[in-house]
């Protein structure tokens, strides 16, 4: 059950970013970025994990493989974000208009 649920609940959360971060208009590693690492579940789906336990909503079976999905998306996106920035690579891309921007901050007639 939990290789299952995890697998399905990854995919799902990977294709639902990867659309919604096309639509907001990122592309390439970005998109990568924000997928990989708005997967993490971590203490957030512990909590829901616990009190839907203690409300009887779900098997203990369940239980430990929402807590496990938890701690192993969260590891996942560490791991990325390691070897992200381990490659020297960004994170997110500046747009054309936020390097302007940034440009126009450090000339002197700026100040």
């Amino acid at each position: 059950m939990i290789v299952l649920f995890l697998v399905g609940s990854c995919a799902a959360k990977l294709l639902s970013m990867w659309l919604a971060g096309r639509v907001a208009g990122f592309r390439g590693l970005d998109l990568v970025n924000l997928a990989i690492t708005t997967n993490a579940r971590g203490g957030p789906g512990i909590v829901l994990a616990s009190v839907a336990f203690d409300a009887g909503i779900i098997s203990p079976q369940f239980y430990t493989t929402l807590v496990i999905a938890a701690v192993v998306t969260s590891q996942m996106a560490g791991a990325w974000l390691d070897y992200v920035l381990g490659k020297k690579w960004p994170l997110l891309t500046p747009k054309p208009q936020e390097l302007q921007a940034s440009e126009m901050d450090d000339s002197p007639l700026a100040a």
